[in-house]
Parts: C-alpha cells; structure tokens; sequence
C-alpha cells in the first residue's frame, strides 16, 4: 500500500501541473505571519469560535488560475499554539463541496483539501512534514525529503504522526453539484512533539521562526490556492525553498 501510495502522490505532482497556468508575477519576497498563543483551551469542533476570531487571518492567492475565481473560492488561515500544539483553522470557501475519501492516507489531494507543509527548522528546508486533510476530516501525513528548488523527490508514507485531532462543519450538500454551496471549515490541533524529527525548539520559544506553506487543492470544477507563491509556471505545491515565515511569540492572542 505505502508503494502505491508514493507513486500516486507522484501521479498528483504530474496532474497538478497540467491543470493550473500562472498567471501573475511570481512575488520577490515570501509572506511572514506572526503566530500567537492561544487565548485559553480550544475545543476542537470545526467552529470558528471566539479564541479564533482573536487570531489575525492570512489569505490564499491564486498564481495559476483565472483571478476571478478567488471570491468564489478563497480561503482564510489562522494559527494559533500553546505548549502542547499548534492549531489550525481553515475557512473555504467553496460552491461545489466535493469530498469521498473516507481512509487515512487516501487520495484526499484528488478534491477538496487543505495541506500544511512545515518544518521547525529554518535553516534546511529541504525536509518538510505534510498533512494534507479534505472535508471529512480525513487526513493524508508524511515526511518529505529532498525538496527545495523543485518538487519533493522522496516522500515517506511509513512516517505516522500522534494525537491528531480534526473537526470539521460545511455549509452545503457534499458531493450534489447540481446545486451551489457555501463552504466549510477544517480545525486542527497538532501536537508539537510530532515535529521532533527535524530540529528545532519543542515547544517554540519567543521569536522562533518555522518555515510553511499552506495549501487547498479543489477535485470539481476547481482552481489551486496557496499561502506563499511557490513561484512555478505550473501548480506546484512541493517548492519549499519558497515556504514562507512564521514567527511564534508569546503574546496572547486578544
């Protein structure tokens, strides 16, 4: 299975390029984020609740797709962490919800998904971890080598992270395009301890900086959106010399 899996994942590399064309100019700098603490416990249950409206958003750009498309489907990013995880929080945008995988480590790429790719150390990002997660809640996790300039060329499948929690709303009917949907919302806490592997301050301290990037890939009738410009002529997600900044701080979230 983790064979099959590989060479699926190098699949997806292929058809990512062949359906998305840039469009803009490729930025000179990479976006930063500040990451707060959070402002007391989250419950993990797909809400946007008040702790979370207190964390400033970042917001995806399309670089290969018709710009018009970016109202219909945009999507806002918050981050947050205290001493045992970090906390993600997507809101999609989205008119035609589509989501089928149901098994860990399937082919939630093939549709509506959203993808972390980080690393707590900034000084080598050529390795990177990467959960990719669609509206079910299903999530794909592993460890990628050999990055960099150019797509990942060595993903480990056998690498499982611990203690992962996701919730997920939508607004809309899952998999009926004969009608328009709204959207929906994935949060996530990650424990920091899955992040061991590649250096790095576990827990983060004041001022440390992890290189990211964060992604949504979209199955039916869909367009690429990223975080930080990976710079391709093509969609590509799997460029993390162009991961951008996150700086943690220990100022809370208000």
């Amino acid at each position: 299975m983790r064979s099959v899996l590989v060479i699926t994942l190098v699949m997806l590399c292929s058809n990512v390029i062949a359906m998305g064309q840039r469009v803009m100019d490729v930025p000179t700098e990479r976006p930063s984020m500040i990451v707060e603490r959070a402002p007391g416990p989250l419950t993990i249950d797909g809400q946007v609740d008040a702790a979370w409206k207190k964390a400033d958003p970042v917001e995806f750009v399309f670089p290969w797709n018709d710009v018009a498309a970016e109202g219909a489907q945009s999507t806002k990013a918050r981050v947050l962490w205290d001493d045992a995880n970090l906390y993600l929080l997507y809101e999609c945008v989205d008119p035609y919800l589509d989501s089928e995988v149901l098994d860990h480590d399937g082919p939630v790429y093939n549709e509506d998904a959203v993808e972390i790719f980080a690393t707590p150390n900034p000084d080598n990002v050529t390795a990177y971890f990467g959960y990719e997660m669609n509206i079910h809640g299903t999530f794909l996790d592993y460890m990628a080598f050999k990055g960099g300039t150019d797509r990942t060329k060595s993903i480990h499948f056998e690498w499982e992270a611990e203690g992962i929690q996701i919730a997920t709303t939508h607004d809309g009917t899952l998999n009926d395009h004969s009608d328009t949907d709204r959207g929906w919302i994935l949060e996530m806490a990650i424990p920091f301890e899955n992040f061991r592997h590649l250096g790095g301050t576990l827990p983060p301290k004041e001022g440390d900086v992890w290189r990211w990037n964060l992604n949504r890939t979209k199955g039916y009738d869909g367009q690429f959106s990223i975080w930080s410009d990976t710079g391709t002529d093509q969609a590509n997600f799997h460029i993390s010399d162009r991961f951008g900044y996150a700086t943690f701080t220990t100022n809370v979230a208000d």
